[in-house]
């Protein structure tokens, strides 16, 4: 449909029989804005902009349409309401809601001074009080306070603003006025009622009109005043009237009292009537007057229903029409609900929002078991937005909005607001609430999908779910929300999202559908673009229908959308299933082949039948599908292929309604491949293309279809005649290396496996093997079958490794048996609990097994750490004199031990020899002392005669003599070292015993270790790995005793020999010289 009307597809509604579509900016005369096509406009508003807002009833197949900007002139301000009109099945206008548009607003202060001298009649005083209260009466519907006062000589104040309806029935306080009968002072009463009525204190407002109403039958007797009082009103910004009744002012001079008296221009401020009975033919036109004057507000009185703007969203609801007043209250908004009559029910107003917040921009209605709340958008509160769940009873509302850290400034939140009722039982289930200008990286728009809850809208804030369209700088996703009818017959409604500016203002819409369990779909099932409909369309998705029939006679539901200037029915196309089916011949792959060099041969056939899911008589459609052959498997590891080896085959078929369509498929298998249990997986993908048929739109896949399914091609296992392969397992192992794990000596722990089948057939045998942290996998040794292995060790130091280690894969035989070795790695620095253990556990893929396996073991072996320690010590000298029992030298050595492997608690064990035979060693035996050890029992020596054994070694040990040990406790980190100090006099009594009195004797301590031998080891070249015992030396050296008259003589003759030889020495140089030189 296209039409040149300004905004023409603003709006678009469906019904059963025709398409309404809205053109709000048309201007078609100087006071007509705005039509419905194919519906007349009636002549009622001004400039209304008619079908800015346009909703329809499926119920009743009627529709409504809102025209929310009827300019009213009140001179000070111009006001903007709004009418909206239900359109019948017959395209009729009914009447319009509300009835009327407002009038201009009037809050005036209206004084009446009434003449009560004695000149007027009683009768024609009270046909006075009937014209006050007439004039009263027609201004009860606006914000008017009144006062009433009378003067004659003097005045009296009968009512002031602040008591005229609240000292009984106002009607009832006029009649008991009584008249004064006295003269006429007029400018004195004036000026009272200025100086005493139009006050603060008694009732006045300061930002009303202020009116004055004068009427008098005669001239004043104080009218030298007149001009002073009437100036002095003037002042106070008071608006007079001055109404002469009679004849007494026709003369001139009365005549100008009554242009004094009134305000300016007197032609439009004074009345002169000929009796009193003529009063009421002036008072419609008093009463427009007042109307029209423009009153005293001030730029900073705020707006109420001034710019309400009425039916600028619109919905229906069980009592009528509901419509947005989203200029109200200085455009905090709000909306009003009417009767389908016409009679205003409630109004909803949040006084609490800010100005220009511009609640109601967008409503909708969404229905529970606990009741309706109204879901109404506010998208320029704080310049973001936000929308309010109204209760539509009590009015409690919920305030709903992202967290702070998830709005932006300018979003539009709450632009557009939709309930779903996916699965049509009348029960909203999820909220739509769009964002459509908010900023992504890559796009424009989003839609936030919240749930329904009691009376409660969840929208998971912290967890949103959002929808969004395809990446778009600007693209206004969400502009647009239409809920629709099930478009794909998977039995719930779909939703519809518009992009008007897409594709540089091309525009799109988008389909995501409904879900069980009352959700949505995140990912959209289809996008239309604007060109794809038709060529040069501008902001497609402006607009789209709220409800859809069948417009095109086919049975599917149509969808109206909105363009600039355009709307587009888009016709629904029709759903359809497709069943795929493979099958193969044979159905399952030899296993007994004499020979493995020739595959095997198979055909596969590949059929597709479809069936009709929506309303289709015909339909047509290409399917081209690919089948890929031991899906699971990638080239070369695939067991099955077709010619050319190729593991992929494709192909295409037509097929029509209830008609199955076949094609074959010749495929080759290996003959004995490696894994013969494990089925071969066919995946077939199949993609569908409808055809159109007599110009009928092509036919859609169900979302419900699968196009892609694996079908199996099993192996034909033997398992005897019940076809049940009950194999009988047993597996073992056993530490074959070593007895037990030495940390730190053994690079290797090897576990020795074996394990046996003793029933039947085993497919896809396996033994797991699982071990400590600490130990890593080096290699696997087969010994026995065809074995294969890999491993994983502990990752986090706290699980433990696995080894997983196939048997004879794929078919371990019944009776056969296997064997292999394993070989962990022993790091230096493994941390082991005292014992180690490892568990085998033996698996396969038969499905039963015999009750009698052993499949499981579970072994330890004792765990033991390498230790190592260096010694240093000092080596001293001492020497005695033979004989000498007297005598003492200090002796003074020191051991030094490095701890070189590991950290741990030790005692170093030292052993000094004190007492040989009864004679001690040292001098002062208990000042031998070692700091930081405690002395322990003494040791006496295992030889008691000992003379012998020392003359032949030399040694003086604990072997000889009584030994006092000291037992040194200490903890030593890793190459950490101490240093113990052996400091005392060493005695010379213990010699002579010996009986040789010149001698080299090595008195020899020892240092040992002590520790805990169930956890460490000692680590030695040798096999015993015993500690080391160190020996502490003093050499000691004796002396036999000096005879000094011996060596006198025997000096003595010495040096006369030596005296002689050297004289002949000389001689003999003597003769050589001369022999020399003659």
């Amino acid at each position: 449909m296209l039409n040149s009307a300004a905004g023409f597809g603003y709006q678009v509604v469906q019904r059963q029989s025709d398409l309404l579509v809205s053109a709000p900016l048309e201007q078609y005369s100087q006071n007509r804005k705005g039509r419905i096509y194919r519906c007349t406009i009636p002549d009622f508003a001004i400039n209304m902009s008619l079908g800015l807002t346009m909703k329809s009833d499926p119920g009743t197949q009627n529709a409504v349409a809102c025209g929310p900007t009827i300019p009213k002139d009140c001179k000070s301000i111009t006001m903007y309401s709004g009418v909206c009109f239900q359109i019948n099945r017959s395209n009729r206008f009914e009447r319009p809601i509300p009835p009327s548009v407002k009038e201009c607003p009037l809050q005036a202060d209206i004084a009446f001074l009434l003449d009560g001298s004695g000149s007027v009649y009683s009768e024609d005083f009270q046909t006075m009080k009937t014209f006050v209260k007439n004039l009263v009466r027609s201004f009860l519907s606006s914000d008017t306070k009144f006062s009433v006062s009378q003067f004659s000589t003097s005045s009296k104040v009968h009512y002031y603003f602040d008591n005229f309806f609240s000292s009984g029935s106002w009607e009832s306080n006029i009649d008991r006025i009584k008249q004064l009968d006295q003269a006429t002072y007029t400018a004195e009463a004036i000026e009272h009622v200025v100086q005493n009525v139009f006050t603060p204190q008694r009732g006045s407002r300061s930002n009303a009109k202020k009116v004055l109403i004068v009427i008098t039958d005669g001239e004043s007797h104080d009218s030298h005043r007149l001009p002073y009082v009437a100036r002095l009103a003037e002042s106070k910004k008071i608006v007079r009237f001055a109404i002469g009744v009679g004849n007494a002012f026709n003369k001139p001079a009365a005549e100008q009292e009554l242009k004094t008296i009134a305000s300016s221009p007197s032609d439009k401020h004074v009345f002169q009537v000929r009796d009193f009975n003529a009063l009421e033919i002036i008072r419609q036109n008093l009463q427009d007057k007042i109307f029209s004057i423009e009153g005293s507000q001030t730029s900073g009185e705020s707006l109420k229903m001034e710019m309400s703007q009425e039916g600028f969203s619109a919905v229906y609801v069980p009592e009528g029409i509901q419509m947005s007043i989203v200029g109200a209250n200085q455009w905090k908004g709000g909306y009003v609900q009417y009767t389908t009559g016409g009679q205003k029910v409630k109004t909803y107003e949040d006084v609490s929002l800010e100005p220009d917040s511009y609640l109601g921009y967008s409503m909708a209605i969404a229905k529970s078991w606990s009741g309706s709340v109204t879901v109404v958008g506010a998208p320029r509160y704080k310049h973001r937005g936000v929308v309010f769940a109204v209760n539509r009873d009590s009015f409690r509302n919920q305030k709903i909005e992202p967290f702070p850290w998830q709005y932006q400034t300018g979003e539009y939140f709450g632009a557009e607001v939709c309930a779903m009722d996916i699965n049509n039982d009348d029960i909203t289930e999820l909220i739509f609430i769009s964002a459509p200008m908010y900023m992504e990286s890559d796009r424009e728009g989003r839609v936030y999908v919240c749930r329904l809850t009691g009376l409660f809208v969840e929208c998971n804030f912290d967890d949103p779910l959002i929808l969004r369209g395809r990446a778009a700088v600007k693209g206004r996703f969400g502009s647009s929300l239409a809920v629709l009818p099930d478009l794909n017959s998977d039995g719930f409604r779909d939703l519809a999202v518009g992009a008007p500016l897409e594709n540089n203002g091309e525009g799109s819409i988008y389909i995501f559908n409904g879900e069980g369990g009352g959700r949505i779909s995140p990912t959209y099932s289809q996008r239309i673009t604007g060109s794809e409909v038709q060529s040069g369309l501008k902001f497609f998705g402006l607009s789209i229908s709220q409800s859809s029939f069948d417009q095109s006679g086919d049975g599917l539901p149509d969808l109206a959308v909105g363009s600039k200037g355009k709307v587009v029915l888009l016709r629904s196309r029709p759903i359809v299933m497709v069943k795929a089916e493979v099958s193969f011949n044979p159905n399952q792959i030899p296993t007994q082949n004499e020979g493995c060099s020739k595959p095997l041969e198979n055909t596969a056939t590949v059929c597709f039948t479809m069936s009709r899911v929506s309303a289709v008589h015909t339909a047509q459609a290409v399917i081209n599908y690919t089948i890929t052959l031991d899906a699971t498997r990638k080239p070369p590891n695939n067991r099955a292929y077709a010619s050319g080896k190729q593991q992929e085959q494709s192909g295409s078929v037509i097929v029509v309604l209830r008609r199955r369509q076949c094609s074959t498929l010749k495929l080759l298998i290996e003959a004995c491949p490696e894994d013969a249990l494990s089925s071969l997986s066919n995946e077939l993908k199949f993609m569908f293309n409808g055809l159109s048929i007599n110009r009928n739109p092509r036919p859609s896949l169900s979302s419900q279809a699968q196009t892609t399914t694996i079908y199996p091609l099993g192996f034909d296992i033997n398992c005897g005649t019940d076809n049940k392969c009950v194999d009988n397992l047993k597996v073992d192992f056993t530490f074959t290396r070593s007895s037990e794990v030495k940390v730190g000596i053994d690079e290797l722990l090897d576990v020795t496996v074996t394990v046996e089948n003793r029933g039947e057939n085993s497919y896809n045998s396996r033994v797991i093997l699982t071990y400590p942290a600490g130990l890593s996998y080096r290699k696997f040794t087969g010994q026995q079958g065809r074995i294969g292995c890999n491993s994983l060790d502990s990752e986090d130091g706290l699980s433990r490794g696995r080894t997983d280690c196939t048997i004879h894969k794929p078919i371990f035989k019944n009776k056969t048996k296997a064997s292999f070795i394993v070989s962990y790695g022993i790091d230096t620095n493994s941390q082991l609990e005292r014992k180690l253990f490892v568990t085998a556990n033996a698996t396969s893929g038969n499905q039963e097994h015999a009750t009698t396996n052993e499949l499981y073991k579970n072994k330890s072996i004792d765990v033991r750490y390498s230790i190592f320690m260096t010694f240093e010590s000092s080596l001293s000298y001492n020497n005695f004199t033979f004989g000498r029992s007297d005598l003492q030298k200090p002796v003074q050595q020191s051991i030094k031990i490095t701890n070189d492997i590991r950290a741990l608690n030790f005692t170093v064990v030292i052993r000094i020899p004190v007492k040989l035979g009864k004679k001690d060693i040292w001098v002062n035996l208990i000042s031998l002392q070692i700091a930081d050890c405690q002395r322990g029992i003494d040791e006496e020596p295992p030889v008691k005669t000992f003379v012998s054994q020392i003359r032949k070694n030399k040694v003086v040990n604990c072997s000889v003599a009584k030994c006092r040990v000291f037992k040194c406790n200490t903890f030593m980190g890793i190459r950490e070292s101490r240093m113990y100090e052996i400091s005392a006099n060493l005695s010379s009594g213990w010699i002579e015993q010996i009986g040789l009195q010149s001698a080299k004797f090595l008195l020899t301590s020892t240092a040992s270790l002590e520790y805990d031998k169930n956890q460490y080891i000692y680590f030695s070249a040798g096999s015993d790995n015993n500690p080391p015992v160190h020996k502490i030396e003093a050499e000691v050296e004796v002396y036999p005793k000096l005879n000094f008259t011996k060596a006198i003589i025997g000096g003595s003759l010495g040096g006369l020999a030596f005296l002689a030889l050297l004289t002949a020495s000389l001689y003999k140089v003597k003769d050589s010289f001369y022999t020399f030189f003659n």
